[in-house]
């Protein structure tokens, strides 16, 4: 078995690559194909399968060198991502915020350095933006292939030196190593292992090491071949249908889609899938689907940048649309000239291009972040709403080991030896609610604690299934914390949560009776106990709504919620919560305090925000609450 594959052109390829780039957009686009994420994996095999045959068969050839590898990568990729860049920053000054503008700044600068997947690695978070509006988002997957670009045709050249039959084990080892990792970061640090290359990795070492064993499915008779690929198809529409937001990914998941490719690949057109891939529609659209992929996520994101309502399925099929028109246009009059050599027909000119861009796009994006995304393009009063997404002083959760050592956000200022007056435990709604908490334990001179993690109920002998949450370890950390009050004897608690968030997650029966066992053990630890309902929730970004309120005329005592249609949406929370009041606790209902005399609940007060999203209370907006509060502190 040979290590140099034929790299005569493959159509079917094309129609793969058509088909991985139809799966990302109606994906993104919200089309009803929740596993269409798994496109971008497909990408990554297709990729280590042509550029390891490429590098192979140059260095067969003898004339392998760097220098020429990197200028075919450089006219593949850059051309076009410099035009979409551009365009994206000047459309980001009309229409993006301040901070928001600074952190595309920002996010240029780490594409220019190849690390636009770190950034949005460390970028993301629970209390971080709306993944869906950041519009250079989708340029993660290219940092992950740039990167390999960049270390693997080295690593190549290395190895090539040694026998030939250690070089497909060596690679085979790295790429086991890269999926267990994978598998390993999927529980423990998700994010991490979606954007980072080690996680990654083995998905292009897959297509690479199919590159090096050309022939491995050569021993399918014909019908075998016809039965592998037609698997290897289904295995990927099988994961574009079936996958959603909730499936851990990547990891043992990812296997799937990236093992469909292989065998879709490796059969070529022996096969039926392959021969279908090669029809012309899908051969013309893997053509461009690179600019078509670049095209589309900006076109997407900025028309719901402002959007009052979700965007219709109709305007997202337009959008969808006009990116095939500007995804052809660019691989028309941007691609082709380069990778054809009209363009920078020289290995010098095409560097020359790549660094003068580059340097451009580097300065560009620093002085966007330098200038704090340039505050002054927007009305002040805008942009002091849209600064009510940072009105928050405590985002800061408590791990289960600190929960075990009695080690709580602490409130009012009191020296830590101090006895605890009143303890908050909650999730992200028990944050928001600290500094008017903190405010009334500094007047009362009590000391304060919180007991708080995301997306975590006050309950006792729960497990969560949130993203953030603690999960299999809720019960654990909910023990420590009734530990906790009954050791200090903690005369007050105030229990609070997005609490229908936990009941459509956990469902009413068993919140109740949790919600039971939790007040029947903190009853006996001595605690007088309340229960607040939660804040209103609203249907949009209110600190960017309050802007867009500003900037197109409307108006912002029109935003609040409708009383009613607040009432309706928490109706199971209420029941639930008033059904197992009586005797245990004092339930507390915050929609009063936000009611004005519209009989809607207000979002803004006096200039301020009082949300730093659609959910979480401003510090604006608890310091709201403090006549409900007070009484606690009595």
């Amino acid at each position: 078995m040979g290590l140099i594959p034929s790299m005569s052109y493959r159509p079917d390829i094309d129609g793969l690559r058509a088909l991985a780039v139809l799966s990302v957009l109606l994906f993104h686009a919200g089309l009803g194909v929740q596993g269409g994420y798994v496109g971008v994996d497909v990408f990554f095999v297709i990729s280590g399968y042509l550029i390891t045959g490429l590098i192979l068969k140059d260095l067969e050839a003898g004339k392998f060198s760097l220098l020429h590898f990197w200028e075919r990568r450089i006219r593949r990729i850059m051309p076009p991502l410099v035009v979409v860049v551009l365009v994206t920053l000047a459309t980001g000054w009309w229409l993006l915020l301040a901070e928001d503008y600074k952190e595309l700044g920002q996010s240029v600068v780490a594409q220019v350095l190849l690390l636009s997947n770190v950034f949005f690695w460390r970028e993301s978070g629970y209390f971080e933006q709306n993944s869906d509006l950041k519009p250079l988002l989708h340029t993660w997957s290219l940092a992950v292939e740039e990167q390999f670009y960049v270390f693997f045709p080295m690593v190549l050249l290395v190895l090539m030196r040694a026998p030939r039959r250690v070089v497909w084990p060596v690679l085979a080892a790295v790429l086991l190593a890269s999926f267990g990792l994978g598998v390993r970061w999927s529980h423990s640090r998700p994010e991490a292992a979606f954007y980072l290359l080690p996680t990654r990795a083995w998905e292009l070492l897959l297509g690479a090491l199919l590159a090096m064993a050309p022939d491995a499915l050569s021993f399918c008779r014909r019908w075998l071949a016809e039965l592998v690929g037609i698997s290897g198809l289904a295995m990927i529409l099988w994961a574009v249908i079936t996958y959603d937001t909730q499936t851990r990914f990547p990891g043992v998941a990812a296997l799937v889609p990236c093992m469909g490719a292989v065998l879709v690949i490796g059969c070529g057109t022996r096969s039926l899938a392959g021969r279908i891939l090669t029809w012309p529609l899908l051969v013309g659209l893997g053509l461009v689907s690179y600019s078509l992929y670049l095209w589309h996520w900006p076109l997407l994101v900025f028309p719901k940048y402002w959007a009052s309502m979700p965007l219709t399925v109709l305007q997202r099929m337009l959008l969808l649309a006009f990116s095939g028109l500007l995804g052809f246009l660019s691989w028309r009059f941007v691609e082709q000239p380069f990778r054809k050599r009209v363009v920078c027909g020289t290995r010098r000119s095409i560097y020359g291009f790549a660094v003068t861009c580059s340097a451009s796009l580097m300065l560009l994006g620093l002085g966007v972040h330098r200038a704090q995304g340039i505050p002054s393009r927007i009305p002040a009063a805008a942009q002091g709403y849209a600064d009510g997404r940072f009105d928050s002083l405590y985002r800061k959760e408590v791990s289960l080991d600190q929960a075990r050592r009695g080690e709580f956000i602490n409130l009012g200022g009191q020296q830590a030896g101090t006895s605890v007056s009143v303890l908050v435990w909650g999730d992200s709604h028990a944050m928001a609610l600290l500094p008017v908490i903190d405010d009334l334990c500094r007047e009362k001179g009590m000391r304060g604690v919180a007991a708080v993690h995301y997306q975590t109920p006050p309950l006792v002998n729960y497990e969560c299934r949130g993203s953030y949450s603690l999960k299999e370890n809720t019960p654990a950390f909910s023990s420590a914390v009734v530990d906790f009050i009954r050791d200090k004897k903690v005369p007050r608690v105030i229990l609070t949560a997005a609490w229908n968030y936990h009941f459509e997650e956990g469902g009413g029966p068993r919140i109740q009776q949790a919600l039971q066992e939790t007040m029947v053990q903190l009853k006996a630890a001595g605690a007088r106990v309340w229960v607040m309902e939660d804040v209103p929730n609203h249907t949009f970004d209110v600190p960017r709504g309050l802007a867009s309120a500003v900037l197109f005329g409307g108006n912002v005592a029109s935003l609040g919620l409708p009383l009613e249609a607040h009432r309706s949406a928490s109706a199971v929370q209420h029941e639930v919560l008033q059904a197992v009041a009586p005797q245990n606790y004092t339930l507390l209902d915050p929609a009063v305090v936000f009611l004005n005399s519209e009989g809607l609940c207000r979002v803004a007060s006096d200039g301020n925000a009082l949300y730093t999203d659609n959910s979480h209370i401003s510090a604006h907006g608890a310091r709201l609450l403090r006549p409900l509060l007070a009484p606690v502190f009595e």
